[in-house]
């Protein structure tokens, strides 16, 4: 980010506020790594803070950025952004409200699961953590709102480009959502950011001409079932269940023999039909 041109759009918002939120539940691991101290605050509310600082500062506000920022190109539209960023700053505030009063609580010697309290001093710390779950409340409302305004009116919110962004890595090269086959033709990749570098060279990844067939995998779940199968195996590795072990584990062999024995994995995208989606896809440019 340093010298860079940062455009604070709702997926740069969530990664901002991961990055501080995870840096002080790492700060906080820090302390509690040193035995003295967590000898006195192990098993106290200043452990669940730093865990939510963590998990929701480094797991779930990566996963909406991520979600934000990746959405268009799954679904082919962009989800709202006005109730995304009030979501954001919901989420943000909320959290500091729930849950920074937790380290004073922590190291004002309130424990971890306790289902009733007799120290006054506590309250006022308890209030404020309530306050801060109502706000992340108002968060998550927000996002469900989002969702279903997005998805209403997605043809309003279309994305025709491909590059809603102005991305630097190849999947923004193609439509949203991308065809069967990412690419009619396959990109020369010279950069580390190859599509910015493209940009920059004024390289189009569009073919007008000279259509050819693709050669695709076709669709299985042989993946999926021989996975499955093997976790009940595990599980009753774990549990000492034999019988449910030995099934999942001749199950998962069998799946894995069956898939084998399948000549027909592939196919072919006519020409055809690669010219008519890219075609489209051209038409959808031309409109943006």
């Amino acid at each position: 980010m340093y010298r860079g041109r940062v455009r604070f759009e709702t997926p740069m918002l969530w990664t901002l506020g991961f990055i501080v939120t995870f840096s002080i539940g790492g700060m906080t691991g820090v302390l509690l790594a040193v035995p003295g101290a967590d000898f006195m605050l192990h098993n106290s509310l200043f452990l669940i803070a730093h865990f939510h600082n963590v998990i929701i500062g480094g797991a779930v506000f990566g996963y909406m950025a991520g979600l934000t920022y990746w959405f268009p190109k799954a679904f082919g539209f962009r989800l709202y952004d006005k109730l995304g960023r009030i979501a954001f700053w919901c989420w943000l505030i909320g959290f500091y409200f729930a849950f920074m009063p937790s380290y004073v609580l922590g190291f004002m010697g309130m424990t971890r699961r306790l289902n009733h309290f007799n120290n006054p001093e506590w309250r006022p710390w308890l209030l404020l953590e309530l306050v801060g779950v109502a706000i992340i409340l108002c968060g998550v409302a927000s996002q469900a709102l989002q969702l279903y305004v997005s998805i209403r009116y997605r043809h309003r919110y279309r994305d025709l480009t491909g590059d809603p962004w102005d991305g630097r890595t190849l999947e923004w090269a193609t439509a949203s959502p991308p065809p069967l086959y990412n690419f009619a033709e396959q990109p020369k990749v010279s950069d580390l950011d190859a599509y910015w570098g493209m940009k920059e060279r004024g390289v189009s990844t569009l073919s007008h001409t000279d259509y050819r067939s693709i050669h695709m995998p076709r669709n299985t779940a042989s993946g999926l079932v021989i996975s499955l199968f093997a976790l009940v195996c595990s599980f009753a590795l774990v549990w000492h269940i034999w019988w449910l072990a030995a099934f999942g584990l001749v199950a998962s062999v069998v799946a894995f023999v069956v898939r084998s024995y399948n000549e027909d994995t592939d196919y072919f995208v006519p020409a055809q039909e690669v010219a008519r989606i890219e075609k489209a896809r051209l038409k959808d440019l031309a409109e943006a």
